[in-house]
Protein backbone atom coordinates (compact mmCIF):
# COMPACT_ATOMS: atom_id res chain seq x y z
CA UNK A 1 0.00 0.00 0.00
CA UNK A 2 2.79 2.36 0.97
CA UNK A 3 4.72 1.81 -2.31
CA UNK A 4 1.60 2.36 -4.05
CA UNK A 5 0.92 5.98 -2.30
CA UNK A 6 4.48 7.07 -2.59
CA UNK A 7 4.30 6.25 -6.43
CA UNK A 8 1.18 7.94 -7.07
CA UNK A 9 2.98 10.84 -5.14
CA UNK A 10 5.99 10.54 -7.28
CA UNK A 11 3.97 10.46 -10.44
CA UNK A 12 2.18 13.74 -9.41
CA UNK A 13 5.35 15.70 -8.18
CA UNK A 14 6.57 14.93 -12.09
CA UNK A 15 3.56 15.64 -13.82
CA UNK A 16 3.48 19.03 -11.67
CA UNK A 17 6.63 20.21 -12.30
CA UNK A 18 6.30 19.15 -15.71
CA UNK A 19 3.36 22.06 -16.29
CA UNK A 20 6.16 24.68 -16.02
CA UNK A 21 7.83 24.53 -18.62
CA UNK A 22 8.13 28.34 -20.62
CA UNK A 23 5.95 26.93 -23.39
CA UNK A 24 3.06 26.45 -20.96
CA UNK A 25 3.93 29.41 -18.81
CA UNK A 26 3.79 31.39 -21.88
CA UNK A 27 0.89 29.67 -23.74
CA UNK A 28 -1.22 28.14 -20.61
CA UNK A 29 -2.39 24.52 -20.57
CA UNK A 30 -4.15 22.91 -22.93
CA UNK A 31 -6.88 25.39 -24.15
CA UNK A 32 -7.93 28.71 -22.95
CA UNK A 33 -9.62 29.01 -19.64
CA UNK A 34 -12.02 32.04 -19.04
CA UNK A 35 -9.38 34.42 -17.11
CA UNK A 36 -11.76 35.19 -14.40
CA UNK A 37 -11.86 30.86 -13.60
CA UNK A 38 -15.18 29.52 -12.19
CA UNK A 39 -16.55 33.27 -12.18
CA UNK A 40 -18.38 33.18 -15.31
CA UNK A 41 -19.91 36.54 -15.00
CA UNK A 42 -16.86 38.21 -14.66
CA UNK A 43 -17.60 39.11 -10.98
CA UNK A 44 -15.25 38.78 -7.96
CA UNK A 45 -14.93 35.81 -6.71
CA UNK A 46 -17.03 32.56 -7.35
CA UNK A 47 -20.47 32.57 -6.58
CA UNK A 48 -22.62 29.62 -4.37
CA UNK A 49 -24.14 29.38 -7.58
CA UNK A 50 -20.97 27.41 -8.55
CA UNK A 51 -21.63 24.19 -6.22
CA UNK A 52 -25.08 24.06 -6.98
CA UNK A 53 -27.38 21.57 -8.67
CA UNK A 54 -28.00 22.76 -11.88
CA UNK A 55 -25.23 25.34 -12.15
CA UNK A 56 -22.18 25.35 -14.55
CA UNK A 57 -19.59 28.15 -13.51
CA UNK A 58 -17.43 27.36 -16.80
CA UNK A 59 -20.14 26.69 -19.36
CA UNK A 60 -21.19 23.53 -20.65
CA UNK A 61 -19.12 22.25 -18.28
CA UNK A 62 -16.04 22.94 -20.53
CA UNK A 63 -13.87 23.94 -17.50
CA UNK A 64 -10.22 24.52 -19.35
CA UNK A 65 -10.11 21.13 -20.71
CA UNK A 66 -9.98 21.09 -24.96
CA UNK A 67 -13.42 21.55 -26.71
CA UNK A 68 -15.38 18.33 -27.72
CA UNK A 69 -18.37 20.26 -28.24
CA UNK A 70 -21.21 18.58 -25.58
CA UNK A 71 -18.39 16.25 -24.47
CA UNK A 72 -15.89 17.33 -21.41
CA UNK A 73 -12.74 16.29 -20.17
CA UNK A 74 -11.11 18.35 -17.80
CA UNK A 75 -9.85 18.48 -14.16
CA UNK A 76 -7.46 20.19 -12.10
CA UNK A 77 -4.79 19.25 -9.03
CA UNK A 78 -4.54 20.66 -5.77
CA UNK A 79 -1.34 20.23 -3.58
CA UNK A 80 -0.47 22.56 -0.63
CA UNK A 81 0.85 22.23 2.82
CA UNK A 82 -0.35 23.94 6.31
CA UNK A 83 1.05 23.77 9.73
CA UNK A 84 -0.33 24.95 12.98
CA UNK A 85 1.50 26.94 16.16
CA UNK A 86 1.03 24.27 18.47
CA UNK A 87 3.54 22.31 16.27
CA UNK A 88 1.38 19.12 16.93
CA UNK A 89 1.07 16.64 14.01
CA UNK A 90 -1.37 14.68 12.68
CA UNK A 91 -1.93 11.35 14.44
CA UNK A 92 -4.20 8.22 14.09
CA UNK A 93 -7.36 6.38 15.38
CA UNK A 94 -6.70 2.77 16.36
CA UNK A 95 -7.01 0.52 13.07
CA UNK A 96 -9.48 -1.64 14.46
CA UNK A 97 -12.03 1.54 14.97
CA UNK A 98 -13.49 2.22 11.70
CA UNK A 99 -14.57 5.59 12.99
CA UNK A 100 -11.13 6.82 13.60
CA UNK A 101 -8.56 5.10 11.59
CA UNK A 102 -10.11 5.14 7.96
CA UNK A 103 -11.02 8.98 8.75
CA UNK A 104 -7.29 9.95 8.21
CA UNK A 105 -5.94 12.26 10.49
CA UNK A 106 -7.55 11.60 14.38
CA UNK A 107 -9.71 14.37 15.17
CA UNK A 108 -7.83 15.74 17.78
CA UNK A 109 -5.05 15.98 15.86
CA UNK A 110 -2.15 18.71 15.37
CA UNK A 111 -4.61 20.72 12.93
CA UNK A 112 -7.61 18.96 14.44
CA UNK A 113 -10.43 17.64 11.74
CA UNK A 114 -12.21 21.12 11.91
CA UNK A 115 -10.02 22.07 9.13
CA UNK A 116 -11.19 18.76 7.10
CA UNK A 117 -9.28 19.47 3.99
CA UNK A 118 -6.06 19.97 5.43
CA UNK A 119 -5.46 16.74 6.75
CA UNK A 120 -1.20 16.82 7.24
CA UNK A 121 0.94 19.11 9.55
CA UNK A 122 3.04 19.12 6.36
CA UNK A 123 2.63 18.69 2.47
CA UNK A 124 0.16 16.83 0.51
CA UNK A 125 -1.83 16.17 -2.21
CA UNK A 126 -5.63 17.66 -1.48
CA UNK A 127 -7.08 16.95 -5.00
CA UNK A 128 -6.55 15.17 -8.07
CA UNK A 129 -9.65 15.80 -9.67
CA UNK A 130 -10.87 14.08 -13.25
CA UNK A 131 -14.57 15.44 -14.71
CA UNK A 132 -15.53 13.93 -18.06
CA UNK A 133 -18.99 13.71 -19.50
CA UNK A 134 -21.63 15.12 -21.65
CA UNK A 135 -23.85 18.41 -20.92
CA UNK A 136 -27.22 18.70 -21.81
CA UNK A 137 -29.14 21.15 -23.35
CA UNK A 138 -33.27 21.26 -23.55
CA UNK A 139 -34.09 24.12 -25.34
CA UNK A 140 -34.35 22.72 -28.45
CA UNK A 141 -35.80 19.33 -27.26
CA UNK A 142 -34.88 16.41 -25.38
CA UNK A 143 -31.58 15.90 -24.72
CA UNK A 144 -29.48 13.10 -22.61
CA UNK A 145 -26.25 12.91 -21.05
CA UNK A 146 -23.97 12.61 -17.39
CA UNK A 147 -21.10 13.19 -15.65
CA UNK A 148 -18.90 11.24 -13.80
CA UNK A 149 -16.04 13.33 -11.38
CA UNK A 150 -12.87 10.66 -9.58
CA UNK A 151 -10.93 12.45 -6.96
CA UNK A 152 -8.26 11.21 -5.23
CA UNK A 153 -5.99 12.71 -2.44
CA UNK A 154 -6.51 13.82 1.30
CA UNK A 155 -10.11 14.79 1.15
CA UNK A 156 -11.64 12.51 -0.97
CA UNK A 157 -13.08 11.08 2.11
CA UNK A 158 -15.16 13.45 2.61
CA UNK A 159 -17.29 12.68 -0.66
CA UNK A 160 -17.38 8.88 -0.36
CA UNK A 161 -20.71 7.61 0.23
CA UNK A 162 -22.04 4.55 1.81
CA UNK A 163 -23.31 1.98 -0.57
CA UNK A 164 -20.41 2.84 -3.12
CA UNK A 165 -17.14 3.71 -1.78
CA UNK A 166 -17.86 1.80 1.38
CA UNK A 167 -20.67 0.01 3.54
CA UNK A 168 -20.10 -0.40 6.75
CA UNK A 169 -18.40 2.06 8.05
CA UNK A 170 -15.12 3.68 6.96
CA UNK A 171 -12.99 0.49 7.27
CA UNK A 172 -14.20 -0.47 3.79
CA UNK A 173 -13.39 2.90 2.47
CA UNK A 174 -11.66 3.07 -0.96
CA UNK A 175 -8.28 4.09 0.71
CA UNK A 176 -6.77 4.74 4.64
CA UNK A 177 -4.65 7.39 6.62
CA UNK A 178 -3.88 10.23 4.44
CA UNK A 179 -4.76 8.99 0.85
CA UNK A 180 -8.45 8.31 -0.50
CA UNK A 181 -10.90 8.05 -3.35
CA UNK A 182 -13.62 8.53 -4.22
CA UNK A 183 -16.53 9.47 -6.92
CA UNK A 184 -17.30 12.79 -6.34
CA UNK A 185 -20.21 12.48 -8.79
CA UNK A 186 -21.50 10.25 -10.72
CA UNK A 187 -25.38 10.96 -12.38
CA UNK A 188 -27.12 10.75 -15.50
CA UNK A 189 -28.73 13.89 -16.79
CA UNK A 190 -31.81 14.65 -18.51
CA UNK A 191 -32.92 17.81 -20.14
CA UNK A 192 -36.03 19.20 -21.43
CA UNK A 193 -37.35 22.36 -21.80
CA UNK A 194 -37.54 24.65 -18.82
CA UNK A 195 -36.77 20.76 -16.96
CA UNK A 196 -34.02 19.51 -16.04
CA UNK A 197 -33.63 15.72 -13.92
CA UNK A 198 -30.21 14.21 -12.55
CA UNK A 199 -30.19 10.69 -11.20
CA UNK A 200 -26.91 8.80 -9.52
CA UNK A 201 -24.57 10.60 -7.02
CA UNK A 202 -24.08 14.53 -7.02
CA UNK A 203 -23.29 17.13 -5.03
CA UNK A 204 -25.39 18.34 -2.24
CA UNK A 205 -26.04 22.26 -2.47
CA UNK A 206 -25.28 23.17 1.26
CA UNK A 207 -23.21 25.56 3.26
CA UNK A 208 -20.40 28.08 1.77
CA UNK A 209 -17.83 25.89 0.44
CA UNK A 210 -17.90 23.40 -2.53
CA UNK A 211 -15.73 20.19 -2.29
CA UNK A 212 -13.92 21.43 -5.48
CA UNK A 213 -10.48 23.50 -5.05
CA UNK A 214 -11.19 25.74 -8.09
CA UNK A 215 -14.53 26.82 -6.79
CA UNK A 216 -13.60 27.95 -3.23
CA UNK A 217 -11.69 31.04 -2.63
CA UNK A 218 -10.07 29.65 0.68
CA UNK A 219 -7.79 26.72 1.02
CA UNK A 220 -9.13 26.01 4.50
CA UNK A 221 -13.44 24.99 4.55
CA UNK A 222 -15.63 26.40 7.50
CA UNK A 223 -16.37 24.46 10.17
CA UNK A 224 -20.58 24.28 8.04
CA UNK A 225 -18.99 21.36 6.32
CA UNK A 226 -19.18 19.38 10.02
CA UNK A 227 -23.39 19.46 9.59
CA UNK A 228 -23.61 20.35 6.04
CA UNK A 229 -23.86 17.33 3.90
CA UNK A 230 -21.40 17.63 0.86
CA UNK A 231 -23.01 14.46 -1.45
CA UNK A 232 -26.10 12.73 -2.02
CA UNK A 233 -27.52 9.89 -3.69
CA UNK A 234 -31.15 9.67 -5.74
CA UNK A 235 -32.22 11.97 -8.11
CA UNK A 236 -33.87 15.70 -7.87
CA UNK A 237 -35.55 17.96 -10.99
CA UNK A 238 -34.39 21.64 -11.39
CA UNK A 239 -37.63 24.11 -13.02
CA UNK A 240 -36.55 27.08 -14.24
CA UNK A 241 -39.73 28.71 -13.23
CA UNK A 242 -38.40 32.16 -14.71
CA UNK A 243 -35.10 34.16 -15.68
CA UNK A 244 -35.06 34.77 -12.24
CA UNK A 245 -36.24 32.05 -10.10
CA UNK A 246 -35.47 28.05 -10.60
CA UNK A 247 -37.26 25.47 -8.36
CA UNK A 248 -35.39 22.18 -6.97
CA UNK A 249 -37.22 19.19 -5.86
CA UNK A 250 -36.16 15.29 -5.93
CA UNK A 251 -35.61 12.26 -3.02
CA UNK A 252 -32.22 12.13 -1.92
CA UNK A 253 -30.17 10.02 0.74
CA UNK A 254 -27.71 12.31 2.43
CA UNK A 255 -24.00 10.84 1.78
CA UNK A 256 -25.19 7.49 0.87
CA UNK A 257 -26.32 6.24 -2.16
CA UNK A 258 -28.76 2.62 -2.76
CA UNK A 259 -27.28 1.76 0.99
CA UNK A 260 -30.77 1.75 2.79
CA UNK A 261 -34.14 2.63 0.16
CA UNK A 262 -36.12 3.08 2.51
CA UNK A 263 -34.33 5.89 4.59
CA UNK A 264 -34.12 8.74 2.69
CA UNK A 265 -35.16 12.31 2.59
CA UNK A 266 -37.13 14.55 0.40
CA UNK A 267 -34.78 17.48 -0.69
CA UNK A 268 -35.92 21.09 -2.21
CA UNK A 269 -35.48 24.51 -2.23
CA UNK A 270 -34.66 28.17 -4.83
CA UNK A 271 -32.52 29.92 -6.26
CA UNK A 272 -33.80 33.61 -6.84
CA UNK A 273 -32.11 36.27 -8.13
CA UNK A 274 -33.77 39.42 -8.11
CA UNK A 275 -31.64 41.56 -9.71
CA UNK A 276 -28.07 41.99 -10.81
CA UNK A 277 -25.90 42.56 -7.61
CA UNK A 278 -28.20 39.64 -5.42
CA UNK A 279 -28.37 35.49 -5.44
CA UNK A 280 -30.45 34.11 -2.95
CA UNK A 281 -30.39 30.39 -2.99
CA UNK A 282 -32.29 28.20 -0.34
CA UNK A 283 -32.56 24.07 0.06
CA UNK A 284 -33.53 21.74 2.67
CA UNK A 285 -33.48 18.27 3.09
CA UNK A 286 -36.03 16.56 5.99
CA UNK A 287 -36.56 12.93 6.38
CA UNK A 288 -35.39 9.91 7.96
CA UNK A 289 -31.45 8.22 7.32
CA UNK A 290 -29.48 5.57 8.57
CA UNK A 291 -25.77 5.80 8.41
CA UNK A 292 -24.18 2.25 8.55
CA UNK A 293 -21.31 1.80 10.73
CA UNK A 294 -21.69 5.69 11.88
CA UNK A 295 -22.38 6.37 15.25
CA UNK A 296 -25.87 6.61 15.28
CA UNK A 297 -26.24 2.91 13.43
CA UNK A 298 -30.11 3.09 13.79
CA UNK A 299 -32.84 5.17 11.84
CA UNK A 300 -33.09 8.68 12.71
CA UNK A 301 -34.74 11.47 11.38
CA UNK A 302 -32.83 14.33 10.22
CA UNK A 303 -33.76 17.79 8.92
CA UNK A 304 -30.70 20.47 7.11
CA UNK A 305 -31.47 23.52 5.41
CA UNK A 306 -29.29 26.33 3.98
CA UNK A 307 -29.98 29.64 3.17
CA UNK A 308 -26.69 31.07 1.18
CA UNK A 309 -26.63 35.25 -0.18
CA UNK A 310 -24.27 36.84 -2.39
CA UNK A 311 -24.42 40.12 -2.71
CA UNK A 312 -22.05 42.20 -5.65
CA UNK A 313 -21.39 45.45 -4.64
CA UNK A 314 -19.23 46.58 -7.31
CA UNK A 315 -16.77 45.19 -9.71
CA UNK A 316 -14.35 44.62 -6.69
CA UNK A 317 -16.22 43.62 -3.49
CA UNK A 318 -18.71 41.49 -3.19
CA UNK A 319 -20.23 39.26 0.17
CA UNK A 320 -21.50 36.02 1.26
CA UNK A 321 -23.46 34.93 4.27
CA UNK A 322 -24.80 31.71 5.05
CA UNK A 323 -26.44 29.77 7.55
CA UNK A 324 -26.89 26.41 8.10
CA UNK A 325 -29.05 24.27 10.33
CA UNK A 326 -28.91 20.32 11.67
CA UNK A 327 -31.30 18.51 13.82
CA UNK A 328 -31.12 15.03 14.12
CA UNK A 329 -33.16 13.29 16.55
CA UNK A 330 -34.63 9.87 17.01
CA UNK A 331 -37.22 7.94 18.82
CA UNK A 332 -38.11 11.68 19.75
CA UNK A 333 -34.88 12.76 21.47
CA UNK A 334 -32.54 15.24 20.20
CA UNK A 335 -29.12 13.45 19.21
CA UNK A 336 -27.27 16.53 16.99
CA UNK A 337 -28.73 20.06 17.40
CA UNK A 338 -26.73 22.86 15.91
CA UNK A 339 -26.05 25.97 13.32
CA UNK A 340 -23.66 27.91 11.88
CA UNK A 341 -23.36 31.82 10.36
CA UNK A 342 -20.44 32.23 7.69
CA UNK A 343 -19.26 35.20 6.16
CA UNK A 344 -17.34 36.33 3.38
CA UNK A 345 -16.32 39.15 2.36
CA UNK A 346 -13.55 39.21 -0.97
CA UNK A 347 -11.88 42.41 -2.34
CA UNK A 348 -10.51 42.04 -6.09
CA UNK A 349 -7.34 44.22 -6.36
CA UNK A 350 -6.52 43.81 -10.00
CA UNK A 351 -6.83 40.89 -12.49
CA UNK A 352 -3.72 38.47 -10.61
CA UNK A 353 -4.87 39.50 -7.19
CA UNK A 354 -7.58 39.04 -4.52
CA UNK A 355 -7.97 39.29 -1.02
CA UNK A 356 -10.18 37.79 1.49
CA UNK A 357 -11.46 37.36 5.32
CA UNK A 358 -13.94 34.77 6.06
CA UNK A 359 -15.57 34.99 9.72
CA UNK A 360 -18.25 33.09 11.62
CA UNK A 361 -19.29 30.47 14.38
CA UNK A 362 -20.80 26.97 14.58
CA UNK A 363 -22.96 26.92 17.46
CA UNK A 364 -24.93 23.59 19.26
CA UNK A 365 -23.95 19.86 19.65
CA UNK A 366 -23.20 18.15 16.35
CA UNK A 367 -21.51 15.32 14.68
CA UNK A 368 -17.73 15.27 14.24
CA UNK A 369 -15.79 13.80 11.45
CA UNK A 370 -15.47 10.79 13.29
CA UNK A 371 -19.05 10.38 14.01
CA UNK A 372 -19.74 10.84 17.06
CA UNK A 373 -21.47 13.27 19.16
CA UNK A 374 -19.61 16.37 20.27
CA UNK A 375 -20.32 19.03 22.54
CA UNK A 376 -23.30 17.99 25.88
CA UNK A 377 -25.56 21.12 25.71
CA UNK A 378 -23.38 22.67 23.07
CA UNK A 379 -20.51 24.14 21.61
CA UNK A 380 -19.33 27.28 20.27
CA UNK A 381 -16.84 27.28 18.05
CA UNK A 382 -15.44 30.68 16.50
CA UNK A 383 -13.33 31.13 13.03
CA UNK A 384 -11.73 33.49 11.38
CA UNK A 385 -9.28 33.57 7.86
CA UNK A 386 -7.69 35.95 6.01
CA UNK A 387 -6.47 34.67 2.60
CA UNK A 388 -5.16 35.72 -0.91
CA UNK A 389 -5.62 34.42 -3.95
CA UNK A 390 -3.06 34.93 -6.88
CA UNK A 391 -3.82 33.95 -10.46
CA UNK A 392 -0.88 34.66 -12.88
CA UNK A 393 -2.46 33.03 -15.80
CA UNK A 394 -5.39 31.22 -16.82
CA UNK A 395 -4.69 28.11 -15.25
CA UNK A 396 -2.73 28.77 -12.36
CA UNK A 397 -3.84 29.72 -8.83
CA UNK A 398 -2.05 30.26 -5.39
CA UNK A 399 -4.07 30.49 -2.21
CA UNK A 400 -1.84 31.65 0.69
CA UNK A 401 -3.85 31.84 4.53
CA UNK A 402 -3.67 32.41 8.15
CA UNK A 403 -6.61 31.35 10.10
CA UNK A 404 -6.91 31.22 13.82
CA UNK A 405 -9.83 28.64 15.99
CA UNK A 406 -11.06 28.50 19.18
CA UNK A 407 -13.70 27.89 21.53
CA UNK A 408 -15.30 29.88 24.54
CA UNK A 409 -16.90 26.18 26.29
CA UNK A 410 -13.27 24.89 27.84
CA UNK A 411 -13.21 22.05 25.61
CA UNK A 412 -10.12 21.60 24.45
CA UNK A 413 -10.55 20.82 20.59
CA UNK A 414 -6.97 21.69 19.56
CA UNK A 415 -3.10 20.83 19.26
CA UNK A 416 -3.91 17.32 20.08
CA UNK A 417 -6.44 17.77 22.45
CA UNK A 418 -4.64 20.00 24.73
CA UNK A 419 -6.04 23.84 23.67
CA UNK A 420 -9.19 25.42 23.17
CA UNK A 421 -7.50 28.09 20.76
CA UNK A 422 -5.47 27.34 17.30
CA UNK A 423 -3.27 29.66 15.24
CA UNK A 424 -2.88 27.74 12.04
CA UNK A 425 -1.78 28.91 8.23
CA UNK A 426 -0.78 27.34 4.95
CA UNK A 427 -0.27 27.72 0.89
CA UNK A 428 -2.21 25.67 -1.94
CA UNK A 429 -1.70 26.02 -5.30
CA UNK A 430 -4.14 24.94 -8.31
CA UNK A 431 -3.47 24.15 -11.61
CA UNK A 432 -6.34 23.36 -14.25
CA UNK A 433 -5.92 21.55 -16.64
Amino acid sequence: MRKTIFGCLGAAAVAFALQFTPANVEAGLFSPCDPNGCDPCGEVVCTPCDNLWDCDPCGALNGCGPSLGKWFLNGHIDTGFWANAHGKKSTYGDADNPLTYARGADLFSGNTGYLQNTRLTGAQINQLYVSMGRSVDGRRGLDIGGTVDFTWGSDAYIVQAAGLEHSTGRASSWGSGDYFSAFAQAYAELAYGRWNVKAGKFYAPFGIDSYKSTENFFYSWSPTNLIAPTVAGGAYATFKASDRLTLIGGWVMPEEIGESSKYNTFAGGFIWTPGKKLNLRYTFAAGKNKYEGNALDTPYDVFVQSLTTTYQYNKRISYVFDWTLLNVNSDGESLASSYSLMNEIIFKYNSRWSFGQRFGMISGNYLDPAGAILGGEGVDLYTVSLGANWTPNKWLTVKPEIRYDWNEDGLALFGAGEKTYQFSGGLSTVVKF
